[in-house]
């Protein structure tokens, strides 16, 4: 069995950023429309930045989000490992194949439902997620049909999200 990797084109990093921008405006109502398309053209797209564990949180320290994206990306690179591993098992026979990938499949199970009901604490980190949960979409849409609960999850995670960003706004 050969396990096939599709290539995917660069998508373009403008559209990205105004479809992202255009699905918060969308969740908080068009007044707030015009400060998200009025944010800064540096606000990093799905670049992370690791959080020290056990740090709290604070409006100094970078947002969560970032370091949860990298727990994704991780958990996400360790399956592909593991499904690497499984097919050089199935290749040579060995029983223990259809165990191999097992764990880090869920690891990145939980990993990504995290993610889905995860609050940013920043409206980058809101942008982040937005623009890492597109590319997690593009390529692979069934991890969302995949869950019964995904809609309701990123609904409670942006709305929290939003509450976090007026908090420190006001």
């Amino acid at each position: 069995m050969t396990i096939e990797r599709p290539m995917f084109p660069p998508v373009d990093p403008t559209r990205r950023r105004f479809l992202a921008v255009a699905a918060v405006g969308s969740m908080v109502g068009a007044g707030s429309l015009g400060f998200a398309a009025a944010a800064p053209n540096d606000v990093p797209q799905a670049v992370t930045v690791p959080l020290a564990p056990g740090k709290p949180v604070s409006t100094s320290a970078p947002d969560p989000m970032f370091g949860m994206i990298e727990a994704h990306r991780k958990a996400d690179r360790d399956h592909e490992a593991a499904l690497d591993e499984q097919e050089r098992l199935e290749w040579i026979g060995d029983d223990a194949a259809d165990s191999a990938a097992e764990a880090s499949c869920h690891a990145a199970f939980k990993a990504f439902d995290a993610l889905l009901s995860a609050a940013a604490t920043t409206v980058p980190g809101i942008l982040a997620q937005l623009a890492y949960l597109q590319e997690i979409a593009e390529r692979e849409a069934w991890m969302f049909n995949d869950r019964a609960d995904s809609a309701p999850r990123l609904i409670e995670g942006f709305s929290a999200s939003i509450a976090n960003v007026r908090a420190v706004l006001s």
